[in-house]
């Protein structure tokens, strides 16, 4: 949950990731460089460039490759978040708060195998969805090479906890009026996602209808739709297989056809024949989709009965998710408690016939006219109307919201308090190295 991020929840999730990452590596020792010196505290070189290396990963997955300008700019940043977290520690070491008694560790330690046991079996699974042969053994030999250690989990809750303590010290007295929340959530979620998906349905679709993540903020225009799927009659099943199976194995001829006429191409060669042989493969899988279509929709009629009893059925009252628990292949939306899939007259997840359909639908409780798939025949009932606009939180959320812009205004005091300590420290820093390499 996005709003999840007061620092008395989750072990103070609300850490920003350059601070979760500078963990997994060891403290300095006498044999490396010292890239930044807080007054006593010192930070190795080799943290700085594992801060470094981790920011640009990011980005690169993510699909930016960093300018010079970015790169120096990270290298700030790194430079800045290792300062802040050395005069953290000699403040708490002035008050003699900056270490941890056996019981503490005890149960951070406790707290830290948790948290990895969790994220190797979170990896463990995704990584199996993909590829089943994965062994455990390499599951692990991954997290470790890129620090993924029970001793990293440990240092992430030692560095949440002095957090936790030097807020404690000097931001307790910190708070946050319902009008101040109000816009702490309209400035860091809400208008966020209504300035991104208002007026792009296709984004909105992708990053939360299809990855399953969450929006504050929901597009007009969206319906609620309940999906009866029938199974094609048995006395056509074996020949739309047949037809299945024939396209598979002519969509392969038109890839060897491609693949031909592209190396034909690389190596200079002559391409009439193998344009030909491509065009004459591409035209025979056109054809071949074409029946296999035609033939679904000849099916619709060896269904007119059940289609006509689920359509008197509805008039005389019957509900909808007794009619799906009836008749449909497609379970997901059975239940009162489920207001159906999200549709959208713009949506792109959603195939042109499924398109003509629900667009003639003009108000809830109608049925569509069915149309074909090679899933079976659908039957679409319009629930109703989806909500749009900003979502309404639940109460769990709310008290996630108040933790966590609480939180924000102890951290914006913190940050004024840092700047002010800085004078109390000798304080160097030379990370040169780690642009010139």
């Amino acid at each position: 949950m996005r709003l999840q991020t007061g620092r008395k929840s989750g072990w103070r999730r609300f850490l920003s990731l350059l601070l979760i990452l500078i963990l997994l590596l060891p403290s300095v020792s006498a044999e490396e460089e010292t890239a930044v010196r807080v007054g006593q505290i010192e930070y190795p070189l080799s943290l700085a460039r594992y801060m470094l290396e981790s920011y640009v990963y990011l980005a690169e997955v993510s699909g930016v490759s960093l300018t010079e300008e970015e790169m120096a700019e990270a290298v700030e940043t790194v430079r800045a978040r290792l300062i802040s977290l050395g005069v953290i520690e000699n403040k708490l070491t002035e008050l003699g708060k900056n270490g941890f008694t056996e019981d503490e560790m005890d149960i951070l330690r406790a707290e830290a195998a948790r948290q990895y046991e969790q994220t190797w079996q979170q990896i463990y699974q995704d990584t199996l969805a993909y590829d089943s042969s994965v062994t455990e053994s390499e599951v692990t030999s991954w997290m470790n090479s890129v620090g993924y250690s029970q001793d990293a989990f440990l240092r992430e809750l030692m560095v949440g906890e002095r957090e936790g303590r030097i807020l404690d010290l000097y931001c307790a007295d910190v708070k946050v009026s319902d009008e101040e929340i109000r816009q702490y959530y309209e400035d860091n979620f809400l208008n966020p996602d209504r300035e991104r998906y208002a007026n792009d349905i296709p984004l909105y679709e992708k990053e939360i209808l299809l990855n399953q993540n969450e929006a504050f903020y929901t597009p007009e225009g969206y319906r609620y739709i309940k999906n009866i799927l029938l199974p094609y009659p048995e006395e056509i099943t074996g020949e739309l297989d047949a037809l299945r199976l024939e396209g598979k194995r002519r969509t392969y001829a038109v890839q060897t056809a491609y693949y031909a006429l592209a190396d034909a191409a690389a190596a200079g060669e002559d391409l009439t024949e193998k344009k030909a042989e491509y065009d004459t493969r591409v035209k025979e899988l056109a054809a071949q989709e074409a029946a296999y279509r035609a033939r679904e929709k000849e099916a619709v009629p060896l269904l007119a009965d059940t289609i006509s009893g689920i359509r008197e059925q509805l008039a005389a009252g019957i509900s909808i998710d007794t009619l799906l628990a009836r008749y449909s292949l497609d379970q997901q939306q059975t239940g009162a408690d489920r207001p159906g899939a999200l549709y959208h007259p713009a949506s792109v997840v959603w195939p042109e016939e499924a398109h003509q359909v629900i667009d003639a639908l003009t108000a809830p409780g109608q049925l569509s006219e069915p149309y074909t798939d090679e899933e079976g025949i659908h039957l679409i009932y319009y629930a109703g109307n989806a909500p749009g606009g900003p979502r309404e939180l639940t109460p769990e959320e709310q008290e996630a919201l108040r933790a966590s812009a609480l939180y924000a205004a102890q951290t914006q005091r913190l940050t004024g308090l840092i700047e002010d300590w800085k004078q109390s420290y000798e304080i160097t820093a030379d990370l040169s190295g780690l642009l010139a390499e």
